[in-house]
């Protein structure tokens, strides 16, 4: 492009662009992409200033969007769920929010279902050993379910509910 820059707070904008084309963005992981791509601090924060105040770039919505996704795909739900915001550079009160609304619109065990129904779909627990058994025990727990769901949803296995 003639006259295109490719160093100072447009070049910085216009990357912040290409990278919310791909998908959306927390403040801060955009922030830090655009350190790690070579651009100045300060040109960095100017373009997700201008982002921010375009309304191209809203950590509520990316936080909510997240959220429900995970909840959607089965990753994971409650405490997981915030730690993979926090983890993203959401914070404390915004991540808080996006679970909880989306804890609220899907109950803890719908989602544990869906998880179980895709990932151990042959599991018996009549059947399985005890090893087996905390193996998805604990890998329901690293989703982040609670201690009461799993074993409340063990019980109804075990019943053929």
């Amino acid at each position: 492009m003639k006259g295109s820059d490719t160093t100072g707070p447009h070049a910085a904008y216009e990357r912040a662009l290409l990278l919310l084309a791909r998908r959306d963005h927390s403040v801060a992981e955009l922030k830090r992409k655009l350190v790690d791509k070579g651009f100045p601090e300060i040109d960095a924060t100017d373009a997700v200033a201008r982002l921010l105040q375009q309304g191209l770039l809203d950590d509520t919505r990316f936080a909510g969007m997240l959220a429900h996704a995970s909840i959607r795909n089965g990753r994971g739900v409650g405490a997981k769920i915030y730690s993979d915001l926090r983890r993203k550079g959401i914070s404390p009160d915004i991540a808080r929010q996006a679970t909880d609304e989306a804890a609220a619109e899907t109950p803890e065990h719908e989602t544990l279902d869906l998880i179980f129904s895709k990932r151990f779909a042959a599991f018996d627990p009549l059947s399985a050993s005890q090893k087996e058994k905390q193996r998805v025990f604990s890998y329901l727990q690293r989703r982040g379910f609670s201690l009461s769901a799993i074993i409340g949803f063990f019980r109804n296995q075990e019943r053929g509910a």
